[in-house]
C-alpha cells in the first residue's frame, strides 16, 4: 500500500515544463498494471498485457468489479491472495460439461511469459479447490467487463448468455449451488468429500430443489485424491440403481491437487437421505428421460 501511495505521488507530482520526471520502473509499471483491466480470457491468445500481480492483495479489478480470493468462515473476513499469486486469467470448460458451467481461473506462474501458461498451475484455495468465478456469477457482476471479453474472444455466444439457464440461475438466485441440471444426464461439477449435495432441476414449471445426504465415499483420501483435510474438484452424474426409486451419485472423473484428470471406474456414492422427495424427483427424471 505503501509503494502504491508513492507510485500515485510520483506519477502526478507537478514538475515544471522543462524536464519528465522519470519514475522508478517498477512503481511505474505496478501502477499501470493495478489499473487496467485485461484483454482476453483465451488461454491461446494471452500476452504479457494480460499478466497480473495480486500477491496479498484482498481485491482485483481485472474486470472492472472486485474480485475476492476466499472467505474464511471461520474469522468471518475475506482472506487476500496469497503471496507469488502472479499469472493470467483464463476461461476453463471441459467437452463433458454443458457450455452453461464454464469457470474463469487464475494459472499462476513466475512472469508474464505466457509461454509459461501451459507449465503453471491453478490458484488453489484453503480448502483445495481451484479458485475460479462461474460463468452464473460473472454475469451477475455489477460493472464486470468479462461476458463482453468471453464473446469477444468466441469462448461463449450471446445465445448462451440469454439462455434460460443463467436466466433461472438469476430469478432463483442460485449463485452459490454447486448445480443446476437441465437433464438427468447432465453431468456437473462439485466439491468432494462432503456430507450434503444441493442439486436444483429445471422444470418447465421452474427450478425444484433437491438436497442429498451422501454415504462414505472416505475412499477419495484413502486412495490420496484428496489431501486430508482438504477437498478435490470432481465431476459427477446422477445414476438411478434397478428398483431405487432415490439416485447415487456416479464419479466420472476426479481432478487431482496438481490438475491432473483421473478417469477411473470409481466406486457409487451412495444417498442415505434426502430432502424433495419423490414428488420431486421422480416426475422430472420421467420428463427427462423422455425428452
Amino acid at each position: 500500500m505503501a509503494q502504491q501511495t508513492i507510485a500515485c505521488r510520483l506519477l502526478h507530482r507537478p514538475v515544471p515544463h522543462h524536464r519528465t520526471p522519470k519514475s522508478p520502473l517498477f512503481i511505474h509499471y505496478r501502477s499501470i498494471q493495478l489499473s487496467r483491466h485485461i484483454q482476453t480470457l483465451n488461454p491461446k491468445a494471452l500476452t504479457s498485457l494480460d499478466f497480473r500481480d495480486i500477491s496479498g492483495r484482498k481485491t482485483d479489478i481485472a474486470f472492472g468489479p472486485q474480485l475476492r480470493y476466499f472467505w474464511d468462515n471461520h474469522r468471518k473476513k475475506n482472506l487476500p491472495f496469497p503471496s507469488s499469486t502472479t499469472g493470467f486469467y483464463y476461461y476453463w470448460t471441459h467437452s463433458d460439461l454443458p457450455a452453461t458451467a464454464g469457470q474463469v481461473r487464475f494459472c499462476v506462474t513466475p512472469t508474464m511469459d505466457p509461454s509459461l501458461f501451459e507449465t503453471g498451475s491453478d490458484l488453489r484455495k484453503p480448502d483445495g479447490m481451484p479458485w475460479c468465478i462461474s460463468m452464473s456469477n460473472l454475469l451477475c457482476l455489477r460493472g464486470s467487463v468479462a461476458a463482453q471479453i468471453l464473446l469477444n474472444d468466441g469462448l461463449v455466444s450471446q445465445d448462451l448468455i440469454s439462455s434460460k439457464y443463467f436466466y433461472m440461475h438469476q430469478k432463483y438466485d442460485l449463485h452459490n449451488s454447486s448445480a443446476l441440471l437441465e437433464s438427468f444426464y447432465d453431468v456437473f461439477p462439485v466439491s468432494l468429500p462432503r456430507l450434503w449435495l444441493p442439486i436444483h432441476m429445471m422444470s418447465s414449471d421452474g427450478v425444484k430443489c433437491m438436497s442429498f445426504k451422501l454415504g462414505d465415499h472416505s475412499w477419495i483420501e484413502s486412495l490420496k485424491l484428496a489431501e486430508p483435510g482438504k477437498q478435490v474438484y470432481a465431476h459427477l452424474r446422477l445414476h438411478l440403481r434397478d428398483n431405487h426409486k432415490r439416485p447415487d451419485l456416479q464419479v466420472v472423473r476426479i481432478f487431482s491437487p496438481s490438475g491432473a484428470q483421473l478417469d477411473s471406474d470409481f466406486p457409487l456414492i451412495t444417498t442415505s437421505k434426502w430432502s424433495g422427495g419423490v414428488g420431486v424427483f421422480e416426475p422430472w427424471y420421467l420428463r427427462s428421460r423422455s425428452s
